[in-house]
């Protein structure tokens, strides 16, 4: 209910979800530098083509645009709104529609070491005298600022005979691209099992650990902050990471089921079976209320509180029933991010509150 009762968030960050890059052609009509564009310099537009006395290459960064120049600017509306006025006039027709000195073309990312690395740490400009313009992950456009990562599917403005070699260096492969990095993972997996059996020692001489739940969780936020060590990429990419969080949230709640569907219908049928369910129901609908209102108090948005529900229920069920009313972003990041804080805090407050039992 709570994704579908949309209210602003004023302190949130707004959603990627729905909102579309746009491409126009500018004609200068004065002398400026792009480092003058301020939209330019908060990487809030980019800028691809640039046709100058008849020919059409990429524009370099920090490069001066002259009077009578054609430029390619790409961004979301509002700030071309803003910044195209400060270079000239739109055009009718668009640069990219002729292709005889560039081309443009979606190219996959599926080179690991490319993977996990960000737009400028790449420098195409240099490298291949191209420019990325944007990448499409998932259901999302997002423009191709200079400190976004690269993953999979992105855009790529090169000139006509760089084409194969930039496509080669990024990988192309869409096969690639659906497989998980067996070495990485492994590896994580086995990390966050070695912190699970650690025992970390409390008041009175008792100890706890984390087990093989909250080990590889721990483990795996903290990789999947990282990105990438050397060689080793340790997010997956968009295809396998969807794939797998499918068929883990049905083995979750299948496995649920058959482990506590007994007990559960055991406690329904007995004569304190309708005490748990009121119980149960008053304490989550009392949990989520204060939740959603404070998230509104301040300044969170719907969906955000919707995917903050979800996790501190700790229920994927929930979050996909938010996503599937709702394509937004925001929820699976707050859903990730109180799901496993509740975990830890619940795993740290078990030993603390049997240890005074």
């Amino acid at each position: 209910i709570t994704v579908t009762r949309k209210w602003v968030g004023p302190k949130d960050t707004p959603s990627l979800a729905g909102s579309s890059l746009e491409a126009v052609s500018i004609h200068v009509s004065k002398h400026i530098n792009t480092r003058d564009i301020d939209a330019w310099r908060d990487q809030r537009v980019r800028l691809s083509y640039l046709c100058r006395d008849g020919r059409t290459r990429v524009t370099a960064p920090g490069e001066d645009l002259l009077p009578g120049d054609r430029v390619v600017m790409v961004g979301d509306p509002a700030s071309i709104k803003e910044a195209a006025p400060l270079v000239g006039e739109i055009l009718d027709h668009n640069l990219e529609d002729d292709r005889s000195d560039l081309a443009f073309e979606r190219i996959v990312v599926s080179n690991p070491d490319v993977a996990g690395r960000s737009v400028s740490e790449l420098n195409v400009t240099k490298r291949f005298g191209a420019v990325i313009t944007r990448v499409r992950r998932g259901d999302l456009d997002l423009l191709a600022r200079d400190d976004l990562d690269l993953q999979l599917g992105d855009p790529v403005v090169v000139p006509t005979d760089e084409l194969d070699d930039i496509a080669e260096w990024l990988g192309d492969s869409e096969r690639r691209v659906a497989e998980v990095d067996g070495m990485a993972f492994g590896i994580g997996l086995v990390l966050g099992l070695l912190l699970g059996i650690v025992s970390f020692p409390l008041p009175g001489g008792q100890g706890f650990q984390l087990g093989a739940a909250a080990g590889p969780l721990i483990v795996g936020m903290l990789l999947g902050a990282l990105r990438r060590t050397g060689p080793l990429v340790w997010t997956l990419p968009a295809a396998a990471n969807l794939t797998i969080r499918q068929i883990g949230l049905m083995l979750f709640l299948a496995a649920l089921g058959l482990n506590a569907g007994p007990q559960f219908a055991s406690l329904l049928t007995s004569h304190d079976g309708w005490r748990a369910a009121v119980l149960a129901a008053v304490m989550v609908g009392v949990c989520c209320a204060v939740q959603a209102l404070g998230a509104k108090f301040i300044g969170l948005s719907s969906a955000r509180a919707a995917g903050g529900i979800a996790g501190f229920l700790g229920q994927p069920a929930v979050l996909q029933a938010a996503d599937a009313r709702v394509t937004d972003e925001r929820i699976e990041a707050a859903y990730a991010t109180l799901f496993a804080f509740a975990i830890i805090i619940k795993i740290l407050l078990l030993p603390i509150i049997t240890s005074f039992l």
